[in-house]
């Protein structure tokens, strides 16, 4: 059984972790991955660099801790697949802003952050919608899903599209909810026809048909006989 010395210590380590974590997630949010160094994060919670290095190993190893502590994620824990595009078509609006978005948008720049960001997307974000699906190709439906919600999500709080914005919520909600039910349905999972090499299907060419042409046929004037 732990001492209470020993309870003590491991508490005031878990409450300096949580600490590191959120000065971490503060930087991360508002400067590209090369500007956040871990001795500015140290000094800002107090404690000496080597503290963050044994509590996280790396700033690679940071980065992903940030990632998978986000509140986007904890929302993602258990879905229900038969309310999932109502439901992300609603939280899209009146939500202030996607403090993972605005994690993603400052890293992708960099390489050591993209492969983070890549292996994060796929187990925090993509797998749990995939999870909740049934039928065909469930991690490519998952996929477009997101897909689609973070090109959305950078249109509204990046670029400013006044379509995206809360005051347009009434008319773009029910077409983004269209949007997302379609990445999520079976039948948009189905094989192209094989129609042609492409897998495209190919459109009925209709061809207008030429007019007969009708011959005509000359008639010779009738000879007048010759009297004999």
């Amino acid at each position: 059984m732990a001492t209470l010395a020993e309870l003590q210590e491991k508490r005031g380590g878990e409450i300096t972790r949580r600490r590191i974590l959120e000065a971490a997630r503060a930087r991360f949010s508002t400067a590209s991955y090369e500007d956040v160094k871990l001795r500015d994060i140290a000094a800002e919670v107090g404690v000496d660099v080597a503290l963050v290095h044994r509590a996280f190993g790396s700033k690679e190893q940071l980065f992903s801790a940030v990632l998978s502590t986000s509140k986007e994620v904890e929302t993602r824990s258990t879905l229900d697949a038969s309310r999932l595009s109502d439901e992300f078509a609603s939280g899209f609006f009146g939500s202030g802003q996607n403090e993972t978005l605005q994690i993603v948008v400052r890293s992708l720049t960099n390489p050591q952050a993209r492969e983070v960001l890549r292996a994060r997307s796929l187990t925090e974000f993509i797998s749990p919608v995939a999870a909740a699906l049934a039928g065909p190709s469930t991690l490519e439906r998952a996929t477009l899903f997101n897909a689609c919600l973070v090109g959305m999500a950078i249109f509204r709080e990046v670029l400013g599209a006044d379509a995206l914005q809360d005051a347009n919520s009434a008319r773009t909600r029910p077409l983004i909810e269209r949007i997302l039910a379609a990445c999520l349905a079976e039948d948009g999972a189905a094989e192209p026809k094989e129609d042609d090499p492409t897998g495209a299907s190919r459109r009925t060419r209709r061809t207008k048909k030429e007019p007969a042409t009708t011959k005509v046929v000359k008639r010779r004037a009738p000879t007048k006989s010759r009297k004999a």
